[in-house]
């Protein structure tokens, strides 16, 4: 009988984690799992801590349990697997990687066990086919659009407000995953929260939801792009404020806001063209009948956009009219120094998103989708 291997994988750490623990289950009886599981750490970020790790889990899996009984090895949180990072591009983390698929390739002995858990792994590597060749890959995924994270955000919540024994109209629903966002661990505790508040078998309307859920930070990251896109400097600065104090936030927030600010070009420019129709309200869309070039033009880039969704497309084309085209170039100009200023600067990071965006959103005199702002009374 050969022996066992598994990887699970995907970017959402909750659901790897609670897989392997499920997996560990029906491996492994409840009374024996004290001594019948162990955990090697994998979270490394040196050559010879990863090289050290890798040889910790082998050494575990060809240890075998005692008195004969069921042995588990978990590589928990694996961070190596991607070629990237810090370290993992090292010749000696490489090798040590290298190593592990080679072991892996040979097969586990009758009566080993591996489980493999990581958020991040190259899916066309010789480790992944390996681990596929050679056992069980439990794949949840990576990389996935907006539209697809809210989607699977959107069953799962549903999964849980029933194991919950709750009930939940449509709106209270959406006011949830607006709040709480798309995290399945952040997910889980807010519906444990609401069931503990209202109690079971009982109905949450909206007013529970903002009663007792909080916040998550992709929320309040959505919120401020909103803020951006409607040229609301109170919104920007009391989300930003929010949102101050957590660990690598001034960062994720510039790459969110470029992203934004670069699609926000692409539609102003459709907009003005006419490739795209619609604006404050309305109908809204792309011209069927685009020129080839153009059609052409817009499929090379990263995302196309004409295949962006009308919820989407009827959310970001006002964001996108409420600039002038110039506005919009200066603002990429100007999150791209932000960029560069959060990693080589010492100032605050949050004082330089707040007078970065301040600087972009102004007090625009006019707005590209309507008339000039009427004069302030007694002006010449």
């Amino acid at each position: 009988m050969e022996g066992k291997l598994y990887l699970i994988c995907g970017d959402d750490d909750y659901l790897v984690d609670t897989a392997a623990r499920e997996r560990i289950n029906q491996l492994v009886p409840e009374a024996d799992r004290e001594f019948g599981v162990e955990i090697v750490d994998g979270q490394r970020d040196t050559a010879d801590e990863i090289t050290e790790a890798v040889n910790a889990c082998m050494e575990s899996v060809q240890t075998p349990g005692f008195f004969g009984a069921i042995k588990v090895t978990w590589f928990r949180d694996v961070t190596f697997l991607t070629g990237g990072g810090r370290s993992a591009g090292t010749i000696a983390a490489k090798e040590a990687v290298q190593k592990l698929t080679t072991w892996l390739k040979g097969g586990l002995l009758s009566g080993q066990t591996l489980i493999i858990t990581t958020t991040k792994v190259l899916r066309n590597s010789t480790f992944f086919k390996t681990c596929q060749q050679q056992g069980e890959v439990q794949d949840f995924g990576s990389g996935h659009k907006a539209w697809e994270l809210e989607k699977l955000a959107g069953e799962r919540v549903d999964a849980l407000f029933k194991q919950a024994g709750l009930t939940v109209d449509a709106k209270a629903r959406d006011e949830f995953l607006k709040r709480v966002g798309h995290d399945t661990r952040l997910l889980v505790s807010e519906v444990e929260k609401l069931r503990l508040y209202v109690g079971v078998g009982k109905r949450v309307t909206v007013e529970d939801v903002r009663e007792i859920t909080s916040i998550g930070r992709e929320a309040e990251a959505w919120d401020l792009l909103d803020a951006f896109g409607e040229r609301n400097a109170l919104g920007v600065l009391t989300t930003l404020n929010r949102l101050s104090g957590q660990r690598g936030i001034g960062v994720m927030l510039a790459t969110m806001l470029e992203r934004t600010v670069r699609d926000l070009l692409i539609l102003r420019e459709a907009h003005d063209r006419k490739w795209v129709y619609g604006g404050t309200g309305g109908a809204c869309g792309w011209n069927k009948n685009l020129p080839p070039e153009t059609a052409a033009l817009l499929s090379t880039l990263p995302v196309n956009p004409t295949a962006t969704g009308t919820w989407m497309l009827k959310k970001k084309l006002p964001h996108a009219l409420n600039f002038t085209l110039m506005e919009l170039r200066v603002a990429r100009h100007r999150i791209l120094d932000l960029r560069e200023k959060l990693v080589s600067c010492a100032l605050p990071e949050m004082f330089l998103l707040e007078t970065t965006l301040l600087r972009i959103i102004g007090n625009p005199r006019r707005t590209a989708a309507g008339p000039k702002r009427p004069a302030a009374a007694g002006a010449r």
